[in-house]
């Protein structure tokens, strides 16, 4: 016996019932309640992530650079290594302004050739994008700047949140040094607390500040293109630039920070451990110096 056939109007019926809640017609979704709120959730998001930021930025600059702050009795009954809280505090200022020149000095030198690439990448890549999508030998120019628009845009948006973290995380590694200085097992928590806040701080103004860019980006391309299912594919052809410049600015940060604090570790080592014979991390030894500025950049770095 044959098997009873299935209506036809039963199987097309439901692909048209879910097509109509979706209020999908040709693959453009129409404006309805949720597309109307979305702008807003989005800018709402964005702020919401920066503002939260700077409420964890505020915790970890209230603690005082002052290994004594917590009012609490230092390890045993003496201070650390015997020295008194002053001097302890002064050796403490002393590293955190030698690790902070460091990390700017870093900082000012990688992005001059973030810049130099940046300069270089763009015509190229703008070009090379026109001649891709080129249609019967007519080279596509618009898509082709405007991916190289996006694509600076990103670089730009990934330069200042790398800034951003690697300034915070020089600023709250001192801080973590006064939370740990507590007797156990407080020197535990408050050390965890500090750089768990200060990691809080690199991701939620990255998240925000390039949730709000990368919008700013969209709403600034969207007016060159038309309406069409086509128009809206190349608009987003065009902003996966953004991606890409993020992108390099973070593999530039992370590969030159670990070559930086490999190079500053085996100097380190040579110099301090086989010639002088000091201890590891020896702060007496500049490369140890360096060598803790290379370790915030490929920290911080990764995470961009």
């Amino acid at each position: 016996r044959a098997a009873p056939e299935t209506p036809l109007a039963s199987t097309s019926a439901a692909p048209s019932r879910l097509m109509d809640d979706f209020a999908c017609v040709n693959g453009n979704i129409t404006a309805s309640d949720a597309s109307e709120a979305a702008p807003a959730l989005i800018i709402v998001t964005g702020l919401i992530g920066i503002a939260f930021s700077v409420f964890l930025l505020k915790l970890v600059s209230s603690i005082a650079l002052d290994v004594a702050s917590n009012n609490e009795p230092l390890v045993g009954s003496e201070p650390i290594n015997g020295a008194d809280v002053a001097e302890q505090n002064a050796r403490l200022l002393e590293l955190y302004a030698a690790i902070t020149t460091g990390a700017n000095a870093f900082l000012r030198s990688e992005y001059k050739l973030c810049g130099i690439f940046i300069v270089l990448a763009f015509p190229a890549m703008s070009v090379l994008i026109a001649w891709g999508d080129k249609e019967d030998g007519k080279w596509e120019w618009k898509n082709g700047w405007l991916s190289g628009v996006s694509f600076v845009v990103g670089a730009i948006t990934s330069i200042v949140c790398g800034y951003i973290g690697m300034r915070v995380a020089v600023f709250s590694n001192a801080r973590c040094t006064v939370g740990a200085c507590a007797p156990a097992p407080h020197g535990w928590t408050h050390s965890f607390n500090t750089a768990f806040r200060a990691g809080g701080v690199m991701g939620f103004s990255l998240t925000g500040v390039a949730l709000l860019s990368l919008y700013a980006l969209i709403l600034g391309l969207r007016p060159l293109f038309g309406s069409e299912q086509t128009d809206l594919m190349h608009l987003f052809e065009c902003i996966a630039g953004f991606g890409l410049g993020g992108s390099s600015i973070a593999m530039f940060g992370r590969v030159g920070g670990g070559i930086y604090t490999k190079a500053a570790d085996v100097g380190a080592d040579l110099a301090g451990k086989v010639v002088q014979d000091l201890p590891e991390d020896d702060p007496h030894n500049p490369g140890t110096i360096a060598d803790n500025v290379g370790d915030n950049v490929g920290d911080v770095a990764r995470s961009e």
